[in-house]
């Protein structure tokens, strides 16, 4: 890159940062980042790894290194530690601590804009390197731009940290296969290891490495590789859990007893049992194939669409290509398979691969198509303006947009319990002095000036008076009670706001 593409490329990152961080201060917690928060917290104060077992540690240690830094401490006396109760401790740690809850947000958020921001870098340093500076900026571009990277770039969860580490463990593995010069394979090693101890998908990796090598008949490099990605991940696993994981590496302990295969054990038992999800307008309960494709079709932008037909309908003139997207389909493969369907956020280490794609695709396209790739571009930031600043809600235009997302999907989609401090600003603008409420948060709504009473499941008890009612879209499609519907007389009722896309607001 030309130093003017540089700083081309820096402002793009830059912009989508500063539109993270604006966005981010506009929504309280989501539902798993006080549990995210209080675990990391306890990890460092303790060394007991008993919250949040179905992650392993490293993102949230870093999320809180802000928060302590800002004099922040674990208080191991609460009671719903010794429980333990990970939701509740979130909570309390949030709204009971001697920093606002928005400051501790704002705090562990940036660790994750700083993944989103490092992330893009990736993406622009190896589209540069493959397929040259055109192709990065405009993959960078297409990425900035994404409203699901941006959505899930700002709250403080696992998803982005691990795209952005596989990501780079893929790129490192694949310049050993083809250099095999030691340090892209101590990258490799070192790049998996941190990504596998951030978020158990990243193992997915494992097997494609081995079939990459096989297939470039690289055996003995590749075996090579993989032996020391193994060692390399053993012991930063281990150290990741420090002295917990540590101890256990005795002979009576591991593997058996480590914490980060006691994790992985409680991950593929809440596969197995399923989880609840809604599907175009049905409750569920496990997996359904159909989940990720469908999610993935209305949660990405039309033009993103079509920009990723155009690179698979060239793939085969793109350098690399088999081995470029290889890992997307695997991932998207085993995703497919998983009884865990609760957002679009578990396909983002897809997200990296298809970037850089569409750049390699816009290098060697001809001109004619070049001018309908800048019209692609366009019509992404067109859609990306028109959901600011409820980037969560986003649904693409053929699914009617973010007004119309209850239509086919909820959870972390679309209501992951954000938007309470939207909903507050609403109603003190609107001089609503009570509200009836039915929210999917953890986030006290007196905290942010709501006077709240519970919302009757019977219409007939509602206050005599005209009222107003709020409620999470969550709660009125039943998602987790779907045994017991206690608001199906409210769907068929026209709301008069829709707060952030998730808060239905109704005045009786």
């Amino acid at each position: 890159m030309t130093w003017k593409q540089k700083l081309l490329a820096a402002a793009i990152l830059a912009g989508m940062a500063v539109v993270q961080f604006y966005t981010a201060s506009l929504e309280n917690d989501t539902f798993d980042e006080g549990a995210h928060i209080a675990a990391g917290m306890s990890y460092w104060a303790t060394g007991d790894y008993r919250l949040n077992l179905e992650h392993p540690p490293l993102a949230k240690l870093l999320f809180v290194i802000p928060l302590m830094a800002a004099g922040l401490r674990f208080d191991t006396a609460n009671p719903h530690w010794t429980q333990p109760d990970q939701v509740a401790l979130g909570r309390d740690f949030l709204y009971r601590s001697r920093l606002s809850a928005d400051t501790i947000l704002s705090l562990a958020r940036s660790v994750t804009i700083a993944f989103t921001v490092l992330l893009g870098a990736a993406i622009a340093w190896w589209t540069t390197r493959r397929y040259g500076a055109n192709a990065a900026l405009f993959a960078l571009a297409v990425f900035a731009l994404d409203p699901t990277v941006i959505a899930h770039g700002r709250y403080a969860t696992t998803d982005i940290p691990v795209a952005c580490l596989s990501f780079l463990s893929v790129i490192a593995w694949i310049e050993w296969l083809e250099s095999g010069r030691p340090r892209w394979l101590a990258a490799a090693a070192l790049l998996f290891a941190l990504a596998a101890v951030t978020k158990f998908s990243a193992l997915y990796a494992l097997p494609v490495h081995a079939a990459t090598a096989i297939l470039r008949r690289e055996f003995r490099k590749g075996a090579l590789g993989l032996a020391a990605i193994a060692a390399v991940t053993a012991f930063v696993a281990s150290a990741a859990y420090g002295p917990a994981g540590l101890a256990a590496q005795g002979p009576e302990n591991f593997p058996p007893g480590h914490p980060y295969l006691t994790g992985l054990r409680t991950l593929r038992e809440h596969n197995e049992a399923g989880h609840s999800a809604y599907l175009l307008g049905s409750l569920v309960q496990g997996g359904r194939w159909q989940y990720f494709p469908i999610a993935f079709a209305l949660k990405t932008p039309l033009a993103t669409l079509a920009l990723i037909a155009m690179a698979i309908a060239t793939g085969r003139r793109i350098p690399g290509a088999w081995m470029l997207l290889a890992y997307p389909a695997a991932y998207f493969a085993i995703s497919m398979a998983s009884n865990i369907n609760i957002g679009v956020r578990h396909l983002l280490p897809v997200s990296p691969f298809l970037f850089v794609t569409i750049g390699a695709t816009f290098a060697i396209a001809r001109p004619y198509l070049r001018y309908v790739a800048f019209a692609a571009l366009a019509a992404i930031a067109m859609e990306n303006a028109r959901v600011f600043p409820d980037y969560l809600a986003f649904f693409n235009a053929a699914a009617g947009g973010k007004d119309a997302g209850p239509r086919y999907l909820l959870d972390s989609n679309l209501d992951w319990g954000q938007d309470v401090k939207k909903l507050a600003r609403y109603l003190e603008a609107n001089h609503v002095d009570r509200a009836s409420v039915a929210l999917f948060t953890n986030a006290p709504p007196a905290y942010y000036g709501i006077r709240a009473m519970d919302l009757p499941v019977i219409p007939a008890e509602l206050p005599a008076t005209k009222g107003w009612i709020a409620i999470s879209v969550t709660e009125l499609h039943d998602v987790y009670r779907p045994t017991q519907p206690r608001y199906t007389w409210l769907r068929t009722q026209r709301p008069t706001a829709r707060i952030g896309g998730s808060i239905y607001v109704f005045r009786k």
